[in-house]
């Protein structure tokens, strides 16, 4: 049977819509996210605005599905799940891996370092493309690191007021990674690893006394209803969870994708940054209104802190000599002192 003109072209339309919707399907690619933090987290705000910006920029051929508070395994689980594939892209804090990852987690994890948001951007736009080893043990791992957030200065919380060093002799207090708990150590505290899901029930138990926390993350998780002190102390500034994507999962990406997610990461970071910031001076005043406490800790008080602390950028540097990343080691605690001075 010969089909007229007038329902051939119907047909052929038909035929051409069908392949272009498979083509388009076929290029649609869906990365699986999973974050430690809970959705009300600026910074989670920030990884919303840049799946988003990452959608539209692809004309929708990239879609990331976010899935917070550890919803798809939990922080500790974020590596071996981006290896085994279980996951594509994690925002997870380096300073959960120390072994795996010592470059990345000691900016996420050596104490009284730095002391303001922004220098913890200035440091990861610089080391990230100017130190070797921070590509090569990402790539070693299975692994890229897109970009990194912020938290505000983590100071010392407490359930009691603390007047200073001495005060702190048999408390427990949170920690994580490798440094932390030397430092809590050095003013004869005892370190207690918590990840941020129970140092809520941890407070309220009595497992910790004292957590370095900040003062969103004290809105966020409402740490306020168990503990009421907060002293002017920054226990740590840095960059806190980074947004890594598996490599099989970046190697799937077009080049153009791939430019274009670099792109957003870079204006998320700096995004991440001001939210993280503007987030902090508002939680402050909630804090206030809800009863918490800020206290001042003498600056003689935090010197003798500092005189007690081990070295931690040289055993740094020694820790890397030793695995062959000397020369690494040291450009990237060159850097940081830049950093710091500014």
């Amino acid at each position: 049977m010969r089909l007229s003109t007038k329902w051939m072209l119907p047909l052929i339309a038909g035929v051409m819509v069908a392949a272009l919707g498979a083509e388009n399907a076929a290029a649609q690619m869906l990365l699986r996210a999973n974050s430690q933090w809970n959705e009300t987290h600026a910074g989670s705000q920030v990884d919303k605005w840049w799946a988003e910006e990452i959608k539209k920029r692809t004309n929708g051929e990239v879609e990331i599905k976010l899935f917070f508070g550890g919803a798809l395994g939990k922080a500790q689980e974020n590596l071996g799940l981006l290896q085994q594939g279980a996951i594509d892209i994690a925002m997870m804090s380096p300073g959960y891996f120390p072994a795996q990852l010592p470059f990345h987690a000691a900016p996420n994890s050596i104490p009284m370092a730095l002391s303001r948001v922004d220098q913890a951007t200035a440091l990861m736009e610089r080391l990230m493309p100017e130190v070797a080893a921070f590509d090569d043990e990402a790539r070693e791992n299975g692994v890229k690191t897109l970009f990194f957030h912020h938290l505000n200065a983590y100071q010392l919380v407490c359930k009691e007021h603390i007047k200073g060093v001495a005060d702190m002799q048999g408390k427990k207090m949170r920690t994580w990674g490798k440094a932390l708990p030397r430092a809590v150590e050095a003013v004869g505290a005892t370190p207690v690893t918590l990840f941020l899901p129970e140092i809520y029930e941890g407070l309220s138990r009595g497992t910790v006394d004292c957590i370095p926390f900040s003062v969103d993350l004290m809105v966020n998780y409402k740490i306020y209803e168990v503990a009421k002190n907060i002293h002017d102390i920054t226990i740590w500034q840095g960059p806190t969870n980074g947004t890594w994507i598996s490599l099989k999962s970046w190697e799937k990406l077009t080049p153009e994708q791939q430019q274009i997610m670099q792109e957003v990461s870079l204006e998320a970071m700096r995004k991440d940054r001001d939210a993280t910031i503007a987030s902090g001076e508002k939680a402050i005043e909630e804090l206030k209104a809800k009863g918490v406490q800020f206290h001042d800790f003498p600056a003689e008080e935090e010197a003798k802190w500092r005189e007690l602390n081990p070295d931690f950028f040289g055993d740094f540097i020694k820790e890397m000599a030793e695995k062959g990343r000397g020369a690494d080691a040291e450009k990237t605690i060159a850097i940081w002192k830049e950093i710091q001075a500014n």
